[in-house]
């Protein structure tokens, strides 16, 4: 049970921080002026919400799995919950789409790295230590 809730309070609590931070990052990246002659749907895609809200999730959801030496599922489930609350509580939901799904999308990113770069815990002998 104790895994359990160090994995909930780690998706919890990127989660958050998450929705926090891109309020300002989202500000930023949206007052670039987009390049004449660029697809403003591209732009939007790939720098505001690229970088305002997946590139935010994909870093703190990271350092807060490896921090909370979290199992990727149950922290990303957390995650998911967290970040919809946090949009139906704001009365966001309906307008968020665009950018709930770059969060998730950052945290699945960061869920998958975060399982790529797991240690195997299986029983290896180490070839520099010797013979016992």
């Amino acid at each position: 049970m104790q895994h359990l809730a160090r994995n909930i309070s780690a998706g919890v609590t990127s989660g958050g921080l998450t929705c926090a931070a891109s309020i300002y990052t989202l500000a930023i990246t949206n007052a670039f002026a987009a390049p004449r002659d660029f697809p403003i749907v591209l732009w939007d895609a790939v720098v505001v919400f690229g970088i305002g809200a997946t590139l935010v999730a994909l870093l703190i959801h990271f350092l807060v799995a490896r921090l909370f030496a979290a199992r990727p599922l149950p922290a990303f489930s957390a995650f998911a919950v967290t970040v919809v609350a946090a949009l139906a509580a704001a009365d966001l939901l309906s307008h968020g789409g665009k950018v709930l799904a770059a969060w998730l999308i950052g945290a699945v990113l960061s869920s998958l790295i975060h399982t790529w770069l797991r240690p195997n815990n299986s029983f290896k002998p180490n070839p520099l230590r010797g013979s016992a």
